[in-house]
């Protein structure tokens, strides 16, 4: 490679090199500004879930106030269960009794046995009439003289009835408190589901942010390493250049070193034959006694 091709490559590598390191700056630039949005989202991520443990702990209160509301409420409905299946084993018993019986309504019987006692005591009846009522009455209690046991059932079966609808209250009323504590931490529930959405937003924000990061980190690597390829090419072409230049300096000096010899020579012939010496053939004689 010559001089001049030397020269040509060297301004070549340096243009190339100015343009690398004006890229470089760029995309520092960038590495930096997105290194930066990570580490305030990372803080902010950080803020984030500060705020909704302290939510999250208030909202445990009002979660452990419900779940003993709950737990009444579930403990009174079980118990309400409880009796329907004992009140509905006791109408079980009750349509047996009365199918073996074979009487539909007992107290409608009761009626008629009260009315036929009515009648035999105000009414003017005679001999014969009053016979058949009592007959009829002495027929009609034989006939529900079972039911005694079924008045027991129907007095048990009324006691439940009440018993459920006293045990069905209670539960209604932790049914209500379970809705009215929901309703006092509406806004904490909301408030804990806001913060959380905006968590997991700006998690893929983060995420974006080290993504590009990462991208530009890489770019950044890359060129750099191209850059340190090319200055490491301008120090050998500068080290061409000095070798040439070198050889070219010293080519010149024993040119200069052969001229200065010869004239010397000359000089000394003229000595020689004591001629006139010019100023010239006394410097040049002066120079060859200093080498």
């Amino acid at each position: 490679m010559t001089e001049i091709n030397v020269k040509d490559k060297l301004a070549e590598v340096q243009k190339e090199i100015t343009s690398l390191k004006t890229k470089l700056d760029e995309l520092n630039a960038h590495k930096e500004e997105w290194f930066k949005k990570k580490e305030e989202l990372k803080d902010k991520i950080a803020q984030l879930i500060k705020a909704v443990k302290s939510v999250k702990s208030n909202n445990d209160t009002f979660s452990d106030k419900i779940k003993k509301f709950k737990d009444e409420r579930e403990k009174y409905n079980k118990e309400v269960r409880g009796l329907i299946k004992k009140i509905k084993e006791i109408n079980d018993k009750k349509k047996d009794k009365l199918q073996k019986l074979k009487i539909k309504d007992p107290d409608s019987v009761k009626k008629q046995i009260a009315q036929l006692e009515t009648n035999l005591e105000t009414e003017a009846l005679s001999f014969s009439k009053e016979k058949q009522l009592m007959k009829q009455i002495k027929d009609l209690k034989k006939k529900i003289a079972g039911v005694k046991d079924l008045d027991e059932l129907q007095g048990e079966s009324k006691g439940l009835s009440e018993k459920i609808d006293t045990t069905k209250k209670k539960a209604e009323d932790f049914h209500n408190k379970i809705k009215e504590t929901l309703k006092d931490n509406k806004d904490g529930y909301k408030e804990f589901n806001s913060i959380s959405k905006e968590i997991n937003t700006v998690k893929k924000e983060q995420e974006d942010a080290f993504d590009k990061f990462i991208t530009y980190k890489q770019e950044f690597s890359e060129l750099n390493k191209k850059l340190r390829e090319k200055q490491k090419m301008v120090k050998g072409l500068y080290g061409k250049d000095k070798d040439k230049k070198d050889k070219v300096r010293k080519k010149k000096q024993q040119i200069d070193e052969q001229k200065i010899e010869e004239k010397s020579k000359a000089v000394e012939e003229k000595i020689k034959k004591k001629k006139v010496l010019t100023t010239e053939d006394l410097i040049a004689f002066q120079g060859s006694k200093d080498d």
